[in-house]
């Protein structure tokens, strides 16, 4: 994994690549798009931010945050950063990586989910 010092910041913190889950499974997109929560929580993250500041800007506990935020990520609808605070512990940061999502049934029954991701490096 690579890292690299954002020099844009005053204090200039160490920080990864935003990740995200390559391969998604369309229920648990699905599941995700239609929880209000998770819509809530994705809005809150087109920029990068914390599960603190997700939770104080949705007006959702910390418990109820993680849990949407983790949902969300599995789902490949987030990206996460890891960041090295000036403590020397780390924190995650979330961003949405959704652009638009496609659904479709398939001759098979099956539900077919497309997305198209944010590229924002």
């Amino acid at each position: 994994m690579q890292t690299n010092v954002d020099q844009t910041d005053s204090d200039a913190r160490l920080r990864g690549p935003f990740e995200a889950v390559e391969e998604t499974d369309p229920a648990a997109v699905l599941d995700a798009l239609t929880d209000p929560l998770c819509r809530r929580v994705l809005a809150c993250a087109r920029d990068p931010v914390t599960a603190s500041e997700v939770a104080e800007d949705a007006d959702l506990s910390m418990s109820s945050t993680y849990r949407k935020l983790h949902t969300l990520s599995d789902a490949g609808l987030l990206e996460t950063q890891k960041e090295l605070r000036d403590d020397g512990y780390h924190t995650t940061r979330y961003r949405a990586a959704l652009e638009e999502a496609t659904i479709r049934l398939g001759e098979d029954n099956d539900i077919h989910v497309s997305l198209d991701r944010t590229n924002d490096e």
